[in-house]
């Protein structure tokens, strides 16, 4: 038994270095480029080292959504199903949530306003998710396709909300917002870092990490997760039902995906705004990968990440670098960690020939 746990550790202990390893290489290669655009080469270090120092009530703001969307996605993962619109469900999740608590009245106490409000998010959030899930179960059609397609299409109900039926009236023309929500419905922030946006999201991404790991590393249900994914006919043959496995991987990737859209309306802008969501989702199918798709490295990953998108955000205030460098940073991390996946498949498939050549002669 001691062996075997040595053995996972040290395991854990590798995946770990590579991890780090891509991360120091996309940094090192971000400072070259730097250098050779004639910037101050470690600008986007000076960034990141001020985004965990002096800003880290930032750094917290960013986690929360980077986070929790990186553990929409490595749901999905788990099972080889493979949701790009979690974008699409946040911005679902957020539009009942404002809907909600511009219903809500002033006298609801605040913790009832907010179980409503969350509540209304993650059912929207999980039957956006429901619409490809369908699709594929019945249609077959592509998940990577029908979800992002529905991010555009979840982008522009939003619009047509806050130039319509949500639209503050005060605001005339200026903004395209909806009013902003009563107090009664306001996530608390973290009083110990005010003036900021940081708040107690920060608490229910470390929540659902706990039961996301539990339910993968504890229950049947994430066994069976697992299996499916791995191979869905070995499922069926053992009494597993893999259709209904993807109804439900996608639901709790669509709830938590409404559960960022919550969060960012009720806790950071106490009202729906059109520009809201930077595509925490694409960045968060990043976080997951970084972190191999396991829950508690997710809650890290998301927190690196964190750091990077406030790094960018103070780089451009104390630097001339432009904050747009960091989505440099994360596209070389993309790259490389799809090389990681895509690599040893090439050497599999060129194995394959280069087997079938030699049994031809």
């Amino acid at each position: 038994m001691n062996n075997k746990a040595n053995n996972k550790f040290i395991l854990s202990a590798e995946i770990v270095a590579k991890q780090i390893g891509l991360i120091v290489i996309a940094l090192a290669l971000a400072t070259i480029f730097l250098a050779a655009s004639g910037y101050e080469p470690f600008a986007i270090l000076e960034g990141i080292g001020n985004s965990l120092t002096a800003d880290i009530a930032g750094t917290i703001r960013w986690t929360i959504p980077l986070a929790l969307s990186g553990l929409a996605v490595c749901v999905t993962y788990k099972a080889e199903v493979f949701n790009l619109g979690v974008d699409g469900q946040i911005y679902m999740g957020a539009s009942a949530a404002a809907a909600v608590a511009l219903a809500i009245p002033e006298s609801m106490n605040q913790g009832v306003s907010l179980v409503f409000i969350f509540i209304a998010a993650m059912l929207a959030g999980a039957a956006y998710a429901m619409i490809p899930a369908l699709m594929k179960v019945y249609l077959n059609t592509n998940e990577i396709v029908s979800t992002l397609l529905l991010n555009f299409i979840a982008q522009l109900f939003v619009e047509y909300l806050v130039t319509g039926p949500l639209r503050d009236p005060a605001e005339g023309t200026n903004l395209n917002a909806s009013e902003i929500f009563a107090e009664n419905t306001w996530l608390p922030r973290l009083s110990f870092f005010q003036p900021s946006t940081a708040n107690v999201g920060i608490y229910i991404a470390v929540v659902v990490m706990i039961i996301l790991a539990f339910i993968f590393y504890k229950t049947a249900f994430g066994h069976e997760i697992k299996i499916v994914g791995a191979n869905p006919t070995l499922a069926r043959y053992a009494g597993m039902k893999p259709k209904q496995t993807i109804f439900q991987v996608m639901a709790l990737s669509g709830m938590i995906g409404g559960i960022v859209g919550a969060i960012e309306v009720a806790a950071v802008q106490h009202r729906l705004l059109t520009s809201f969501n930077p595509d925490f989702g694409m960045t968060g199918i990043v976080v997951s990968l970084l972190a191999n798709n396991n829950p508690i490295g997710v809650l890290f990953s998301g927190a690196f990440f964190g750091a990077i998108h406030n790094g960018g955000i103070n780089m451009e205030r104390i630097t001339s670098v432009p904050s747009a460098v960091t989505d440099i940073v994360t596209g070389i991390i993309f790259l490389m960690i799809g090389a990681k996946f895509v690599l040893p498949k090439i050497r599999k498939k060129m194995a394959v020939k280069r087997a079938e050549g030699k049994g031809g002669n």
